[in-house]
């Protein structure tokens, strides 16, 4: 198994001068991370960070296996398909400079006018449409079951409608908590896209009185069944990459945070 960390939520941190971004990835390979998941939002409105985070990688001998591509598929109009379509091709160009392995391509949400159904069938069109830009970069295109866009693509038998409609070119980022917003159960759903996982996030909510009901959690400490999940992934045999997901709680940072819940998640794996 390969450990990774997400590292959006972060963002705040470094503005404020907390941590640098060298800081935080010697932070990540010391609490035991092999790996780094980024968004290719930063990299693309801050291109000097992309030789930062090369020499940081290079020098503790971590990798950034899985970059999070965030484009909306769905579309309105000609014109904003083109754009969708160059907004994936830049994220697939950072994926290649980084030598990842997965291109997370998250961020679909419905436009007006749009149906579930046929933002489902933009998403697989367009992703199909770069299939072979990608795989000519070594890299696998993946969707997860994204909680902003329930209606979208959430539930497991969405995800596996795009896969489907895409021809089999794309594949499923296992998210462990996303599948609340939807009312399904990640152990449950498991074997339903196993064969089709290409990576996976483990992350922990707990029940609340928000319009959700529910909200983020120290990890390992909430109601998502991510020890189930982490149990029947190792029965089955994965030795992919899993990536931690925080949510950071009052007055804590990737220092408070990190090494406790990566330890957690590292566990459930022993």
């Amino acid at each position: 198994m390969k450990f990774a960390v997400m590292t959006f939520m972060y963002r705040g941190h470094i503005d404020r001068g907390e941590i640098s971004h060298e800081g935080l990835v010697q932070l990540l390979a010391e609490s035991g991370a092999q790996g780094i998941e980024a968004f290719d939002r930063d990299f693309l409105a801050k291109p000097e960070l992309v030789p930062v985070y090369r020499r940081a990688l290079a020098d503790t001998g971590l990798t950034m296996p899985v970059v999070d591509v965030m484009v909306n598929l769905v579309y309105t109009s000609a014109a904003e398909r083109r754009q969708r379509l160059d907004d994936l091709r830049r994220g697939l160009d950072l994926c290649a400079g980084f030598g990842s392995e997965v291109a997370h391509v998250a961020g679909s949400k419905l436009a007006e006018g749009v149906s579930p159904a046929d933002g489902r069938t933009m998403m697989a069109e367009l992703l199909a449409e770069v299939a072979g830009e990608a795989q000519a970069r070594g890299l696998v295109l993946g969707i997860e079951d994204f909680d902003p866009s329930p209606d979208l693509v959430c539930r497991a038998a969405d995800c596996i409608e795009i896969m489907r409609a895409s021809g089999g070119v794309v594949k499923m980022v296992f998210d462990t908590g996303n599948f609340q917003a939807v009312g399904e159960r990640a152990d449950e759903m498991l074997p339903l896209v196993y064969d089709r996982i290409c990576h996976c996030h483990f992350k922990d909510f707990v029940a609340d009185a928000s319009a959700k009901g529910y909200r983020g959690a120290v990890f390992g400490q909430g109601m998502i069944p991510n020890r189930e999940v982490a149990a029947e992934l190792k029965r089955r045999g994965y030795d992919g990459w899993v990536a931690l997901e925080s949510y950071l709680q009052p007055g804590c940072g990737p220092r408070e945070t990190i090494p406790g819940e990566l330890a957690t998640l590292r566990a459930m794996f022993a």
